[in-house]
């Protein structure tokens, strides 16, 4: 391999690599709304780190994700809400709904045969601010847990507010970091999106 070429092919993995670790979560953008279990937002592998960017409105105040696992699995989940000064005082709540877990009491319906478990966001004041490198973006982590799910198939993660407040939030799962020289070419649309997201200039 000649030493041009050589370099030709480190340079993108150098970029994912380095992008990767400023980056950390895959966003996921897709066309599903999340308004029910039928149209629920579908991440991938859950043992990658992955994150959706929705919002609470008076016509859609629950956002579901969906995602598969497999039998004795630990999901880690993560919320939080960019930094803009109206979403201070938001704190949605995060339902998992799936098979094996407890009977719970919700403000809306889930699928037959599914229990599930809440986690709030109410009690927090201080949130954890994270900044985004690639992005210049910065979050408030509301809540991080790791559950261990013991049987396998098809969970959901429900974002709602029981005070009926709107706002912006995301989600992510996973902890492994997994980028590809398909995504290196994603970044800048990724970037803008993003930003667009947390109402920072794209300019």
């Amino acid at each position: 391999m000649s030493r041009g070429l050589h370099g030709v092919l480190i340079f993108p993995m150098v970029s994912i690599l380095t992008l990767g670790s400023a980056f950390g979560h895959r966003p996921i953008f897709t066309q599903e709304s999340g308004a029910n279990p039928e149209t629920a937002v579908p991440f991938g592998d859950p043992d990658i780190s992955q994150v959706v960017y929705r919002e609470l409105t008076p016509s859609q105040p629950q956002v579901w994700f969906t995602v598969s696992v497999p039998k004795d699995f630990d999901l880690f989940v993560q919320i939080g809400v960019p930094v803009i000064n109206r979403l201070q005082s938001f704190r949605p709540s995060l339902a998992l709904i799936g098979p094996g877990l407890a009977a719970v009491k919700l403000p809306f319906s889930i699928p037959e045969g599914m229990g599930g478990v809440v986690f709030s966001t109410k009690e927090v004041e201080q949130p954890r601010v994270f900044y985004e490198h690639f992005t210049g973006t910065e979050s408030w982590i509301l809540r991080s847990e790791s559950i261990r799910l013991s049987e396998p198939g098809r969970y959901y993660l429900v974002v709602f507010n029981p005070e009926g407040q709107e706002g912006k939030f995301w989600v992510a799962i996973g902890r492994r970091e997994a980028f590809s020289l398909k995504d290196l070419l994603e970044f800048p649309l990724w970037r803008k999106r993003i930003r667009e997201f947390h109402e920072i200039s794209t300019r």
